[in-house]
């Protein structure tokens, strides 16, 4: 979007740190993005070769945004790392966990207890494009929830008010339209704002008291 890349950054000269330090902490203090922090270039990308290339539902779009927003994220991350917790029974977008990880637990668990008799009933949530249909104002509740300061909440709440994409196919552009659910696509903390997102789900299903348990440890199921 603004014909930078990685590499300028990589390659600049030492002051760029200064310069960026400023900016960020601006940012910061008084909870405002610039306006190109919001804008992404969808790219598609073919799922299936052998399938349908008319059909969209055989594309998933990779969203190109700003360097300088990711950096941004990443230092955000760095100084509130703290605040960006979740459920141990969350495997998703989490080092060294995934959903192999999350398998084998689950299928640990229905061995144990099927091997003593018992029957164990599964229900499955599907969350597909769960990540795009995040609502932003309970976002922002969830963000306010964890105890983040609210110039951190504040800033949330103007990234994702000015969130725009458009669609690049063959070196043609689409014109840009607003976003208005959904984490930012491309986001370094996205993934970590879709798991506090969702977390009360599995605290609200441990206190229910469902599930099963194993030398009274809690295993109501598993997200990846």
């Amino acid at each position: 979007m603004d014909s930078l890349s990685l590499e300028h950054f990589i390659h600049a000269h030492p002051l760029i740190i200064t310069h960026l330090t400023k900016l960020f902490n601006l940012l910061i203090r008084h909870g405002y993005v610039p306006n190109l922090f919001g804008e992404g270039v969808i790219v598609p990308l073919l799922k299936d070769k052998n399938g349908d290339v008319s059909s969209s539902e055989n594309y998933r779009g990779i969203t190109i945004n700003s360097v300088i927003a990711k950096i941004f994220e990443m230092c955000m991350l760095y100084k509130f790392n703290k605040y960006f917790y979740s459920h141990d029974l969350q495997f998703g977008f989490k080092r060294k966990l995934g959903c192999n990880a999350a398998l084998f637990g689950a299928q640990q668990v229905f061995r144990y207890f099927t091997s003593r008799g018992s029957c164990v009933h599964i229900a499955c949530l599907d969350a597909r494009k769960a990540f795009d249909r995040v609502l932003h104002d309970q976002l922002l509740s969830k963000i306010r929830q964890r105890g983040l300061p609210e110039c951190f909440v504040l800033l949330v709440s103007n990234w994702y008010s000015k969130l725009k994409s458009m669609v690049r196919w063959n070196g043609v552009y689409s014109s840009a339209f607003r976003v208005f659910t959904g984490v930012c696509q491309g986001g370094i903390l996205s993934p970590l704002y879709f798991n506090m997102y969702v977390d009360d789900l599995i605290r609200n299903l441990e206190n229910s008291g469902f599930g099963c348990f194993i030398a009274r440890h809690f295993f109501p199921f598993f997200v990846c």
